[in-house]
């Protein structure tokens, strides 16, 4: 049944799925998982009992490979092939985009600093990264902030 544009807009920019997908990457984050392996994970569950519920199953499954690409192009989720299967994990906090190309580094440098007190008295501690991206040059993004 269609939805009038006004009512799309006002939709929501992400899902229950996407927060489940980054929420099972995260509690592995040491491992890198198939759409399949996803799927099961979250139990998002097809069915190909009936040439009529695999049509749909079908589109489930496309749907949800969009939503995992989405998430990539996003950064919230990395994608690699690895032997002609794509796998998908947690983007780590270190890896960091280049603000100009988008393109991911790894840190060059990283190290810890202590940054202005709040209204309490209490500093922050920051960790901070230094990338080095090769068309545009050196940048920084702060990996984690602690109370001390």
């Amino acid at each position: 049944m269609p939805i009038a544009k006004q009512k799309f807009e006002g939709g929501k920019l992400h899902s229950k799925v996407e927060d489940e997908i980054i929420s099972f990457l995260k509690e592995r984050k040491e491992g890198a998982f198939t759409s399949q392996e996803i799927m099961g994970g979250i139990h998002y569950h097809t069915d190909f009992s009936t040439p009529e519920i695999s049509k749909m199953s079908t589109f489930a499954i496309a749907d949800f490979t969009t939503l995992l690409h989405d998430l990539v192009r996003l950064g919230s989720i990395r994608m690699k092939v690895v032997r002609n299967r794509m796998y998908y994990m947690i983007m780590d906090a270190r890896i960091a985009k280049c603000p100009e190309c988008g393109e991911l580094f790894e840190p060059k440098k990283t190290w810890k600093m202590a940054g202005r007190p709040d209204k309490k008295g209490k500093r922050l501690q920051l960790h901070i990264g230094l990338y080095k991206c090769p068309k545009h040059g050196t940048f920084r993004k702060v990996l984690d902030k602690r109370k001390i």
